[in-house]
């Protein structure tokens, strides 16, 4: 068993109770049903002894679970089904967050088609124990949370001091076109954190973070691609003359944002990253069950970093951003 030191903050799960919600949202996106994902699906559904002796192997003290983005209930249609059953899936979260308070915390799912009810999700869970803040699957049906109708959350978002974790959502149809002859690039691979990147500069260039200067924002994925165009967007930013936002892309990035390791740890993103935004602004995250976890976390523990950035990423930067002991 390695040493518990380490904190990951995007680690997924599913309630298999609620398999057939999850069918019918990932429709023709599930690919959970081919013999290879077999062992996925389980690691996905259980959120109790074998998880735990997974996180045990890998060092990690405690996991922040959230909800698989197949799941989303911002997928669904039916407004207020989606409003039931992001509640059910924090209730379930809670039970399991409460069966061992001392190795999980927990990501709200919300509900984003209505803003209102999200609103209150988000302020119930934060009255449970372990919950960390709230983790948004990308835009709801082609709607970016830039959009004025979501200023609301945002408001409630500041009051209640909590990060938001931007996370990949599928794509919708029209932004899938695309990548039409070519599937493969339209997930994981590339697709879903090019969305996610733009997704996070249309929330900078709004002028959200001007407006809520403490507000943070975590992406996963080494960042999605923006720690690496910081330069090329700034000089966009200056050529524009632009007035919103206020200042600097990269200022916000440094502020407001940090990112996560999970699924894209190699020596060039952990290093450029490292560069690029600081030590202090990358946490650790597996992706799991979805990544390489054990090749990722090699990735850190025997990157060329001082052992105290080390340390940073792998627990210290969570336990200041979450208050932990």
């Amino acid at each position: 068993m390695a040493e518990r030191r380490k904190i990951a903050l995007e680690e997924h799960f599913l309630d298999p109770d609620q398999d057939p919600y999850f069918r019918m949202l990932a429709g023709p996106h599930d690919h959970f049903g081919s013999a290879a994902m077999t062992a996925v699906m389980a690691q996905l559904t259980d959120v109790d002894a074998a998880r735990l002796a997974d996180m045990d192997a890998l060092g990690i003290e405690v996991a922040i679970l959230s909800y698989y983005n197949g799941s989303s209930p911002q997928l669904d249609l039916d407004s207020a089904r989606a409003v039931m059953m992001a509640q059910r899936m924090n209730d379930f979260l809670a039970e399991r967050i409460s069966a061992h308070p001392d190795r999980f915390m927990g990501w709200a799912t919300l509900a984003m088609q209505d803003v209102p009810a999200s609103i209150a999700e988000l302020r119930r869970c934060m009255t449970l124990p372990g919950f960390a803040g709230a983790l948004i699957n990308g835009q709801t049906q082609g709607d970016y949370l830039d959009l004025p109708k979501f200023l609301p959350f945002w408001e409630a978002v500041a009051a209640l001091d909590v990060p938001i974790y931007l996370h990949p959502g599928v794509l919708t149809a029209e932004a899938a076109k695309a990548y039409e002859g070519h599937p493969g690039l339209a997930g994981p691979g590339w697709g879903w954190g090019a969305d996610t990147g733009l997704h996070a500069l249309r929330l900078i260039f709004s002028g959200l973070f001007d407006r809520f200067p403490n507000l943070t924002l975590i992406l996963g994925h080494m960042g999605e691609l923006i720690p690496f165009h910081l330069d090329r967007v700034d000089q966009m930013w200056t050529q524009m003359h632009a007035t919103t936002p206020k200042r600097p892309i990269s200022h916000y990035v440094a502020r407001n944002m940090m990112v996560t390791t999970s699924g894209n740890v190699s020596a060039v993103s952990l290093i450029g990253t490292t560069l690029a935004i600081g030590a202090d602004r990358i946490l650790y995250a597996t992706d799991y069950p979805l990544a390489l976890a054990e090749k990722f976390t090699a990735a850190v523990e025997n990157s060329p970093l001082s052992d105290a950035d080390r340390d940073k990423i792998f627990h210290g930067n969570a336990r200041k951003l979450f208050r932990l002991s």
